[in-house]
């Protein structure tokens, strides 16, 4: 079968992904920072690489021979601006590049909800097609870049490029989903990631990667894993609590912004102060929660 490459192979989701990517048939190359532990590694199948994630030339040696390269590597909450341009957004270009040097033809770049969690829930762009881009948080900003990188790559390289932006990922080990609408299993990543590998859809696709139960689950429809064009009426989530943060608030982002008034009068979201982040949203403020299958 394939040969898969995944970066923050000691990850949460990794973790939970090789069991289920190993059933299929499939061989792994387990990339992550030097000093990470990945556990359970299965030498018949599995190979672990230690490798900076912004490390090109180690990565693309990693990389080599393989079908897929599944970059989950990457802080996975907000941290300072440094840290997250470091990791998440030069990590990611790292990442790209290497795949590319490695004659590697797909991709599957982890994004976030969080990419568009200043998107209002009544917003017609939720109805419509794929939202743009509208990050919540320097990690949503990282994840806004992410999708940006997988359009570069997948236009002037002729890749195929999935970015899958996740709501809630959960392994029912850990405990039950806080929302099922817009939780992502292990088995539904895993689908994902199958579907990526043999899609026959070229170029760079956005997708939603949750169950959406009102939906049904994301299918691998015309062997595309794009967004599906069936429209559902978004559920509209209640605001974030004043000081919560997205843990809070499971599923949703709590909008890290303070809301400020305009010489007009009329509010608008303004920043935080770096001190201040994540922030409570502004007043009225909601989250998109698009039920819209993956597929």
């Amino acid at each position: 079968m394939g040969l898969l490459a995944l970066t923050g192979a000691s990850g949460r989701i990794a973790t939970t992904l090789r069991p289920r990517l190993r059933a299929a048939g499939h061989r792994l190359v387990l990339c992550d920072a030097p000093g990470a532990a990945v556990p359970n590694v299965d030498a018949a199948t599995e190979r672990t690489v230690e490798c900076d994630l912004r490390d090109v030339d180690g990565q693309a040696d990693a990389f080599a021979g393989a079908d897929l390269v599944v970059h989950l590597g990457a802080h996975s909450d907000e941290r300072p601006w440094e840290d997250i341009l470091a990791v998440n957004i030069d990590g990611t270009r790292a990442v790209c590049e290497a795949a590319r040097r490695a004659a590697v033809g797909r991709m599957l770049l982890a994004s976030s909800v969080h990419a568009a969690g200043y998107l209002p829930a009544d917003s017609p762009l939720v109805r419509e097609g794929m939202p743009l881009p509208a990050p919540d948080t320097y990690y949503g900003v990282s994840k806004a870049a992410l999708e940006a990188l997988g359009g570069l790559y997948a236009g002037r390289f002729g890749m195929t490029v999935v970015s899958a932006r996740i709501m809630v990922f959960r392994d029912l080990a850990d405990g039950p989903p806080p929302s099922l609408r817009s939780w992502l299993s292990p088995d539904d990543m895993a689908r994902l990631v199958l579907a990526t590998l043999t899609t026959t859809a070229t170029g760079h696709h956005v997708v939603w990667a949750f169950r959406g139960t009102r939906a049904g689950s994301w299918t691998s429809r015309r062997g595309s894993p794009s967004a599906s064009t069936r429209r559902t009426t978004p559920r509209r989530t209640p605001p974030p609590r004043s000081g919560s943060t997205p843990a809070d608030h499971p599923g949703c982002s709590a909008a890290a912004s303070r809301s400020r008034r305009t010489s007009s009068g009329r509010r608008t979201a303004g920043p935080a102060a770096a001190a201040e982040w994540p922030a409570p949203a502004p007043a009225g403020m909601r989250c998109a929660m698009v039920l819209r299958p993956v597929g």
